[in-house]
């Protein structure tokens, strides 16, 4: 008969009945008084098939009793690949500038294993690494969190709420109170949802619908998506390089787009496209643009 019990499973984001497929039990004892359990097993939910590691120990140290006298027994329950409860962490972290990325996937490391002060601190350290990467360099957290409204990357509301993160970390790291189990949750949402706006959202949508280019490295990738083997040799201007992605573009940036990579292609940084000498404001095709990657 099959062994049957109930744990959290991570896919089903919920209790389940687990089968036990495999086990391993070990026990013992300390000092010929304390005696131990330390049993493993590998479970599999019953609703989604989702393989786990669950791992149990339990001593008589860990034993109480109650009022009537009777004992009660306490286990120290893990599963692995450990997980988040209550909340989920972000998909799709590949997108986030690495440093960021490196501190958030620290933080929700931290949050799986219940340290609560060190995920304070990491959500806090995790706006720093945003204000660093979009260049807000003022030496005070609170100002450079106004400076991210004034900017435009965050509503007023939003950055309220990164106030409250400042104002948690702060505690965290200065006074040492670890915040509750639902600050955190809250905390988290916010920062998964500001990730998401800033450095995700775009990327996952990009080759779904078009978007507004107000970026130069946008810019050189449209041209680099529009260019094809086939072109190779040819003789176009941006615009026709460019098709249906040059409404995408403001007439004034697009002026200063131009110039810059007229520059890049004069100092040879650009190695698919040179300048045409006999048509004014022509391109000649020579290459294949190579794919890169931005991080």
């Amino acid at each position: 008969m099959e062994k049957i019990d109930t744990y959290y499973c991570r896919n089903c984001k919920g209790q389940r009945n687990q089968k036990i497929v495999a086990e391993k039990k070990t026990s013992g004892s300390v000092e010929d008084y304390i005696q131990w359990i330390d049993n493993y097993f590998i479970i599999e939910c019953l609703g989604c098939n989702n393989i786990s590691f669950l791992k149990i120990y339990s001593d008589t140290e860990m034993t109480h009793y109650n009022d009537y006298g009777e004992p009660d027994y306490e286990e120290d329950i893990k599963i692995f690949p450990l997980y988040l409860e209550n909340i989920d962490e972000l998909n799709h972290t590949y997108y986030l500038p690495q440093k960021i990325r490196s501190i958030y996937n620290e933080t929700i490391t931290a949050l799986k294993n219940n340290i609560n002060i060190l995920a304070a601190g990491g959500l806090r350290a995790t706006i720093e690494a945003i204000c660093n990467h979009l260049k807000i360099k003022k030496a005070d957290l609170s100002i450079r969190i106004d400076l991210l409204h004034e900017k435009g990357y965050l509503s007023l509301n939003e950055s309220k709420r990164l106030h409250s993160i400042r104002f948690l970390g702060n505690d965290a790291l200065h006074e040492m109170e670890a915040p509750k189990n639902d600050q955190i949750v809250i905390l988290l949402e916010i920062v998964n949802h500001l990730l998401e706006n800033l450095f995700i959202q775009d990327k996952k949508i990009v080759d779904k619908i078009e978007i507004v280019i107000d970026k130069y490295e946008d810019f050189m990738k449209a041209i680099r998506n529009n260019i094809s083997e086939k072109q190779i040799g040819e003789v176009k201007s941006i615009n026709e390089i460019l098709g249906k992605s040059r409404r995408l573009i403001k007439p004034k940036l697009f002026t200063s787009f131009v110039e810059e990579l007229n520059n890049e292609i004069k100092d040879s940084k650009v190695d698919f496209l040179t300048v045409n000498e006999e048509f004014e404001n022509k391109y000649n095709i020579v290459k294949k643009p190579e794919f890169t990657f931005d991080f």
